[in-house]
């Protein structure tokens, strides 16, 4: 039995089946998605039902998840729906609308009930996952952003993060392109961060982005998928 966690999947279903397959994910392990599972990519709405519907898969809310709920809500306002719109919803809102009335209903229930963070313990270290970073509430644990010097505030616990690529953490454009090329040119990819406060693991899937790539961390281990 293995314990994986991955995040901000932006409905690219294809790196992610092609993920399960090189983990060798079977019933008997357990995968933590730390939310981001729609928008961008085409098929944001069929994994949140493959990934919801899994028992041995623990999804937590990512930001697009909840601008998606805003959205949806009885009192959304104008900024809340122009923001859905301006972050990539349209693959997900075309999903949503070939729902029937009862599976949609199930469906944004669902993600209602999603957690913000999971504090787990695996081969006796302690993890505390999140999307965004820990915060009071809802906003800031889905739409937080840490320094590359923000410190661990939880004492004696592996923090890991989704949410920043890493191309964009504490970075000018500038260095972005500077970091992309370099990349670039010798045919590598993003890959999981190491900060000395936390581990970021999105490595930009669902980016319009040529050194993106999704990965996964064996929580045992620390070993690090890509694909």
């Amino acid at each position: 039995m293995s314990h994986y966690v991955i995040s901000d999947l932006h409905g690219e279903s294809d790196r992610f089946h092609a993920m399960l397959e090189k983990i060798h994910f079977s019933g008997r392990d357990i995968l933590y998605v730390l939310g981001d599972v729609v928008d961008r990519g085409p098929d944001g709405v069929p994994l949140l039902q493959e990934i919801l519907g899994a028992p041995n898969m623990v999804m937590l809310l990512g930001n697009h998840e909840y601008m998606c709920l805003q959205y949806h809500s009885p009192h959304a306002t104008e900024v809340e729906i122009r923001r859905w719109a301006r972050n990539g919803n349209g693959p997900t809102l075309l999903g949503l609308e070939r729902l029937r009335a009862k599976a949609l209903e199930r469906l944004l229930w669902d993600l209602e009930a999603l957690p913000t963070h999971l504090e787990v313990t695996v081969a006796g270290r302690r993890f505390y996952l999140v999307h965004g970073f820990p915060g009071a509430n809802t906003h800031d644990e889905v739409w937080g952003r840490p320094r590359l010097d923000t410190p661990n505030p939880i004492p004696d616990t592996t923090l890991i993060i989704g949410h920043t690529p890493i191309v964009f953490l504490d970075k000018t454009p500038e260095e972005q392109e500077a970091y992309s090329q370099a990349l670039t040119a010798r045919g590598d990819h993003m890959r999981i961060l190491h900060a000395p406060g936390f581990l970021d693991i999105d490595c930009g899937c669902g980016h319009q982005l040529p050194i993106k790539a999704l990965a996964c961390l064996r929580l045992e281990d620390l070993a690090e998928f890509y694909v």
